[in-house]
């Protein structure tokens, strides 16, 4: 048995997130469609991250596992080919059977984009969240240093069930640069909660606009309450960048 990784970039806009659903155009249905075509035999597609709808990528991983002896070069070729304009597969590797994309990632970087200037883009649309009023960029990363180290993140996230049980995370790393209009965030860690980032960043841009004393944040963190801070980011801004395997980044 061979257990394929894939590394796949996506626009998610057209897209109901990653992961199947009953109803709506999901990347991993696609992807799972397009496979079945080439192998025809089921293929249990295994992604490392659920992105939501609307966020893209530029370094999912997901395994599939086929006794086809087809060279990798093919698949991804046919894949490629099946595929539609807004996903591509940049890569094909043969791992080891027991390889598991969720569970043997070590950490990811995350990337969030915002497009700042009076007049939006239209070449920014679905590609970034426009805010026209003036960020300022010191308070942007004063606010974001606060998220950095080990923390509950209870009230930055929005926690399934399993989640609940232990929603401490660790972000190791989180970098802000701005060029011209556009401001961008990318932020390392070993593993997120969801909706993690985009609270994460909407509560710094609340912070940047006047609306929220950075030093408010520590507070926020300690009543480990959802409500305390019900902003969320718009999902177009969010990237998936890396995931990390055979070593994480010295930070």
């Amino acid at each position: 048995m061979r257990n394929i990784k894939l590394t796949i970039e996506y626009d998610g806009t057209n897209y109901m997130g990653w992961q199947i659903q009953k109803h709506g155009k999901t990347i991993q249905g696609t992807i799972k469609e397009a496979l079945e075509k080439i192998l025809h035999h089921d293929v249990n597609l295994k992604g490392a991250s659920r992105t939501d709808a609307g966020v893209h990528a530029l370094g999912q991983v997901a395994t599939f596992k086929t006794v086809k002896e087809i060279p990798l070069f093919k698949i991804q070729r046919a894949l490629n080919g099946l595929l539609p304009p807004d996903i591509k597969v940049i890569s094909a590797e043969e791992v080891p059977e027991n390889f598991d994309p969720r569970k043997d990632a070590k950490g990811k970087t995350y990337l969030y984009r915002i497009f700042n200037r009076p007049v939006a883009s239209p070449f920014e649309y679905k590609r970034s969240w426009f805010i026209p009023q003036k960020l300022d960029v010191r308070i942007l990363k004063n606010s974001l240093s606060f998220f950095k180290g080990t923390h509950d993140f209870t009230t930055f996230s929005k926690l399934s069930k399993d989640e609940d049980k232990n929603p401490v995370r660790t972000i190791d790393e989180i970098v802000v640069s701005r060029n011209e209009h556009t401001i961008e965030i990318r932020i390392t860690g070993r593993s997120f909660l969801r909706h993690m980032i985009r609270v994460i960043v909407a509560t710094a841009v609340e912070a940047a606009t006047g609306k929220l004393a950075p030093d408010e944040i520590p507070d926020m963190f300690r009543a480990k309450n959802r409500q305390v801070a019900p902003f969320l980011a718009p999902p177009e801004g969010l990237y998936l960048i890396k995931i990390y395997y055979e070593s994480y980044p010295s930070l």
